[in-house]
């Protein structure tokens, strides 16, 4: 099945947007097929992006081709992008025909109604299509007009008479733009958008702000979010590096990323661990048992024995800088627990009492990451260095520094909960996060940030690579309770990027009122691809660029 009979229904929908005609009922439903499916939402700006391609000229600049393989193929593709320049001295310069040149042309000759039937379809449907917005008449349904200011095109596009087919625009002044829906745009000066249709633009550059005049969902997509109106005035702005947004409590925010690499929430009932979110799905040892979960149906507890693991594999790491534990713009390990760690110190040597709450290590060495209770003495590689008893650590290996682990002290000093506070039997939530962006790395726990270390701006970490990742354990020890956790874990998350503060205190929130991570009911089903933020009534609120998550 080719793609256009696989997403025949958004065809036909995208044919109405194009024309004008679609409906409310077909526009809701359009949501529904694109909601949490990128494949189709590809196909449908794709499409759209086509229709507009297609009547941006009274002549198209397309050609059709036919191609003979194991299978005819017609291609419609940009005038001349076959040809090849002609290259001097080559024998293909001259007019004599040669024998395989006169078997071509006989072939030519042979196929060419089928290339003139394709013709007579194709470009006269382009000139229909824009000479269904040329006419005069027809101005009422072109998607927006010019209220106020300039416009000018920017690649593709079309204005006539100050009313605008979908395509890119740009203004030098201040410009207001109203849709078919009556909504009006407001775009500041130095603004870029494209648009789609009467509800749907692209900004990608400058502010806009949306003046509500209709109960219709205006869509608007920026690099590294989406937002919908839903008949909310939004204001969003691209102008700085964090991108801000301020609606009216009904306008919603889809993020680029937010979605973990991994995420094992323990709601399933097999003996395994499954991957709600990734291809980890954990192998569980004996020493850790299915009970009622922190959130949801289930959680692990650890016995502190050598078989108190579960095996989440390399994922399919071979070298380093590999497999889905291989990140480039930072990490984040997140879980809930119920600790029952010891905190006994060092007898003989510098190492006391550990607890691995999540460790990818084995042959991954100086490139190994840990989160994990630890009581140790002496050591070199700490950052900020001290000695430190109880704590709660954070290792991983950055470029130009070396592996490196950030404790948070459990000594009740400064906001710092002590060990006894922490093992109150209540569940807690711990996170540990490092952006390479910002060279910030961070130890959270129950939603406040409590320890950190800033590394240079833009450095680097490394990881991945064919070493085993372990929860509850270290897998460097598979026959020993040296590292093994006592305790329960649930709802284990790894992100290929740091969640900024604001989402990690909202993801503490929402395990407090049973629901995950993300503010869903628990459910042993997959993550979705996307979800909905629900903005706050009059707040600006800045975004992450690489995410679009909110950071404050």
């Amino acid at each position: 099945m080719n793609r256009t009979d696989e997403f025949s229904d958004i065809r036909d929908i995208a044919d109405s947007v194009c024309n004008q005609s679609a409906t409310p009922e077909q526009m809701a439903k359009l949501d529904v097929l694109l909601k949490g499916n990128p494949q189709a939402q590809r196909f449908y700006q794709e499409y759209i992006e086509l229709h507009v391609q297609m009547s941006s000229e009274v002549v198209p600049n397309f050609e059709v081709v036919r191609r003979r393989m194991m299978v005819d193929e017609v291609i419609v593709r940009p005038t001349n992008s076959g040809a090849q320049p002609p290259l001097e001295n080559s024998p293909a310069s001259t007019n004599q025909p040669t024998a395989f040149n006169q078997s071509s042309s006989s072939k030519s000759d042979n196929s060419i109604w089928p290339i003139i039937i394709a013709a007579l379809i194709i470009i006269p449907l382009s000139v229909v299509v824009l000479l269904q917005f040329l006419k005069n008449d027809n101005y009422n349904n072109a998607p927006a007009h010019i209220l106020s200011g300039q416009l000018q095109i920017n690649g593709l596009g079309k204005i006539e008479n100050g009313h605008l087919a979908p395509g890119d625009y740009q203004n030098i002044q201040a410009t207001q733009v109203k849709l078919l829906s009556g909504d009006i745009l407001h775009f500041a000066e130095q603004s870029s958008f494209k648009l789609y249709n009467a509800t749907e633009i692209e900004l990608k550059a400058g502010s806009v702000v949306i003046e509500a005049n209709s109960k219709n969902n205006i869509i608007v997509l920026a690099d590294g979010f989406t937002i919908h109106s839903n008949g909310d005035n939004v204001e969003i702005d691209l102008a700085n590096y964090q991108p801000t947004i301020q609606a009216q409590g009904r306008a919603v925010l889809i993020p680029k990323r937010w979605r973990p690499k991994h995420y094992w929430s323990f709601d399933g009932s097999n003996d395994r661990a499954i991957d709600f979110s990734g291809d980890a799905t954990g192998i569980v040892s004996k020493g850790a048992k299915r009970i009622k979960g922190l959130v949801g149906a289930g959680a692990f507890e650890f016995d502190n024995s050598k078989d108190a693991r579960i095996n989440v594999g390399s994922g399919g790491g071979t070298v380093p800088a590999s497999g889905s534990f291989a990140v480039t713009d930072g990490v984040t390990i997140e879980a809930l627990i119920i600790p029952e760690y010891s905190g006994e110190g060092p007898k003989n040597g510098r190492f006391g009492e550990m607890d691995e709450i999540f460790r990818k290590d084995q042959t991954d060495k100086d490139h190994r990451m840990l989160l994990s209770f630890q009581n140790d003495h002496g050591k070199t590689n700490l950052r900020p260095a001290g000695e430190f008893d109880e704590s709660l650590s954070f290792g991983l290996y950055i470029l130009g520094q070396g592996y490196h682990e950030l404790k948070l002290p459990l000594d009740g000093v400064d906001g710092r909960p002590t060990l006894a506070q922490l093992k109150d039997g209540k569940m807690h939530h711990v996170v540990a996060t490092y952006d390479v962006k910002s060279g910030l790395k961070a130890i959270y726990l129950d939603g406040k940030m409590l320890a950190s270390y800033q590394y240079p701006a833009g450095s680097k970490m490394l990881s991945g690579g064919s070493g085993l990742a372990n929860i509850g354990n270290s897998p460097n020890q598979p026959n020993s309770a040296k590292e093994a956790y006592a305790g329960v874990i649930d709802e284990v998350a790894f992100y290929d990027f740091a969640l900024p503060a604001k989402r990690v205190y909202q993801h503490y929130q929402n395990t407090k009122k049973g629901r995950n991570y993300f503010g869903l009911t628990p459910s042993a089903q997959p993550l979705p691809e996307t979800i909905q933020i629900r903005l706050l009534s009059e707040q600006i609120i800045k975004l992450d660029p690489s995410t679009g998550l909110p950071v404050d």
